[in-house]
């Protein structure tokens, strides 16, 4: 009972550990704009200092939240990616040592934030997959744009989202849409946190939404991502996973594995 409820206390701590992250990357951010940069009146703007601010938090949590990784499903269904590719927030390049380059054509990292682009080149040249991957510097929401690097309705072998559909906007449209740009047969490759099943976890998410997507590029704990992807369209098969030793009572619980399109 007692290790029980130590996991408990430390499953609901977890997320203000990640605040305080977040909370110094944005003082950090704003005494750059203030007093390096000598902009005071862009800490008025917040979308001037909103992806300055998650780049510097993600500094601290990408390293640890990929190493987290390691013992679940993650790096296999990574590896599976396959043909045109569409990488949904490839953030940093967290990924891209597990991709397998011999069976992947092109990929399409679309990532909206710019303030992380120079670490994902980075990445990308040290992966060897300078040749094949491209930086789309938009929202998969903007059509125009992806069509403008060929991204389209049934173009795409495979999705590829991991921990992204908790921060896109208008997340259940964005699910029918990447349904759409697979091709007959392609595959959705996803790890996601989503909405807890635990009814105390689940109001504990709630108390912690109302900060966290403000400070954490957008992103909601409380997402029921698992129903929207179900909902997006007619799987032709749905494979999910479970992390190791994930309990049920987690406040950033996951899903994972891999969805496909009927041929």
């Amino acid at each position: 009972m007692g290790l029980d409820l130590m996991e408990r206390v430390q499953s609901f701590m977890l997320p203000l550990a990640l605040l305080m992250i977040a909370v110094y990357a944005g003082l950090v951010t704003i005494f750059d704009l203030v007093i390096i940069k000598g902009r005071p009146m862009d800490i008025l703007k917040y979308s001037k200092w909103r992806d300055p601010m998650f780049e510097r938090a993600w500094r601290f949590i990408g390293p640890g939240s990929a190493e987290s990784e390691e013992d679940s499903p993650v790096p296999a269904l990574v590896h599976e990616a396959y043909g045109r590719v569409v990488e949904l927030g490839p953030g940093t390049g967290q990924q891209l040592g597990r991709l397998d380059p011999a069976k992947i054509t092109r990929i399409y990292g679309i990532e909206p934030n710019v303030a992380l682009h120079p670490e994902l080149r980075a990445r990308i040249t040290k992966a060897g997959l300078e040749n094949v991957y491209i930086i789309v510097p938009c929202g998969i929401e903007d059509r125009t744009e992806l069509k403008k690097y060929g991204i389209e309705s049934g173009s795409i072998d495979t999705v590829l989202c991991i921990k992204v559909l908790c921060s896109v906007p208008e997340p259940e449209r964005m699910t029918r849409d990447l349904y759409g740009l697979l091709k007959p047969g392609g595959q959705l490759l996803l790890s996601e946190h989503v909405r807890s099943k635990n009814v105390l976890s689940r109001l504990i998410q709630e108390l912690y939404n109302i900060p966290w997507p403000h400070m954490l590029g957008n992103c909601h704990l409380n997402r029921p991502t698992d129903e929207y992807l179900m909902r997006a369209g007619d799987w032709d098969k749905v494979d999910f996973l479970k992390y190791k030793d994930e309990k049920d009572f987690e406040v950033i619980p996951h899903i994972c594995g891999r969805l496909m399109k009927p041929k």
